[in-house]
């Protein structure tokens, strides 16, 4: 082809494609939406190339991270003592010289790799096609409750962040609060984070074959597990429901006689959307999962769940898990407003 056969066909292209001098108004408004959406495709396909690599980014580190998870033996937790049972020769603990934990070797490689790594938190039910669990990954704490959002374990840009619990909390050898909140992302379609915590939302079938989360600090030489309690959807500021306000994550320690875990439990009990026979008191010990939720502006969902001992029977608490009647579900009002007293499930990756 000729140099100037091959000006004519770029030329002719020029004209059908881009408005010129002398179009009518219709050929004008023909190329402005052809050449918009020639504009918007580029776009989406450059935005899909950056989702694939930071998917891609996000399942390989996830992968060489793994290789510093735990490995722990299934042993139940202790119960703890009843003072009431002990005998007359026994002393009682001293309350201000708590037990003193050990450090775990795979705690020490977790800190040696980022000195802020409290613990592991995985679903051990709950995997993919491949064996790989959806939820499996180190938490940390750092110096505020934002530090953590958009990097990774070794302190690198990170879309998916790091599970991280909440900087008021305490976990340490010789104490911890007696409910420690832990916030990972919800990531949609990449999957990653929190993201398929949103599934216990499709009903009581999914919660009763994924009923445990283990979270073991780097002081747990095994498996602490805890069983869920209550799922639920809580807003973030007293607007989105008439001025009331659930602050789940500021409940870290239980005390004046129980009656702050009164009331944080029953409104734990009341929003979820499932109901359990499972004992809780201001004794136990509790862990709570936040994330994103993205049906309405500025809500969560928050999932709780008790340390199981060796007096929880949890075959007897899978059994005794039920769907909630929505009627006697609270959802708060930002929520009631767009879809009334009903629960929304549109699916983990929404």
């Amino acid at each position: 082809m000729t140099e100037t056969e091959t000006k004519s066909i770029f030329k002719r292209a020029r004209d059908y494609f881009i408005p010129k001098k002398g179009d009518r108004r219709d050929d004008v408004i023909k190329k402005i939406v052809f050449l918009f959406s020639v504009a918007v495709f580029v776009v989406s396909v450059v935005q899909l190339g950056l989702f694939l690599k930071d998917k891609g980014k996000e399942e390989s580190y996830q992968q060489e991270i793994m290789s510093y998870a735990p490995q722990l033996s299934d042993l139940p937790a202790p119960a703890k003592e009843d003072s009431s049972s002990q005998s007359q020769s026994q002393k009682p603990a001293d309350p201000q010289k708590p037990a003193v934990r050990e450090l775990q070797d795979w705690g020490k490689k977790l800190l040696e790799k980022n000195k802020d790594v409290v613990g592991w938190l995985s679903i051990p039910s709950h995997k993919d096609s491949k064996g790989n669990l959806y939820i499996n990954a180190p938490v940390v704490k750092g110096k505020d409750n934002s530090e953590y959002l958009y990097i990774n374990l070794d302190r690198r840009y990170s879309i998916s962040g790091t599970l991280f619990a909440d900087y008021g909390c305490t976990i340490e050898k010789d104490k911890q609060s007696g409910n420690v909140t832990i916030y990972g992302h919800h990531m949609g379609y990449m999957g990653t984070a929190f993201t398929h915590l949103h599934e216990y939302k499709q009903g009581v079938d999914f919660l009763k074959k994924n009923p445990v989360i283990q979270f073991n600090t780097i002081y747990d030489g095994t498996n602490q597990k805890y069983a869920i309690v209550g799922c639920f959807i809580s807003n973030i500021t007293p607007a989105s429901d008439n001025g009331t306000i659930f602050n789940y994550w500021t409940v870290r320690n239980f005390t004046d006689k129980g009656s702050d875990f009164k009331d944080w439990i029953e409104n734990v009990k009341k929003r979820s959307w499932y109901s359990s026979d499972i004992n809780c008191t201001d004794k136990d010990e509790y862990i709570t999962l936040s994330t994103c939720s993205n049906e309405c502006f500025g809500v969560r969902w928050v999932i709780v769940g008790k340390k199981l001992t060796e007096k929880d029977d949890l075959n007897a608490i899978i059994s005794s898990y039920k769907d909630k009647a929505e009627k006697d579900i609270y959802f708060p009002a930002v929520w009631t407003n767009k879809f009334g007293n009903k629960k929304v499930y549109k699916g983990w990756d929404f």
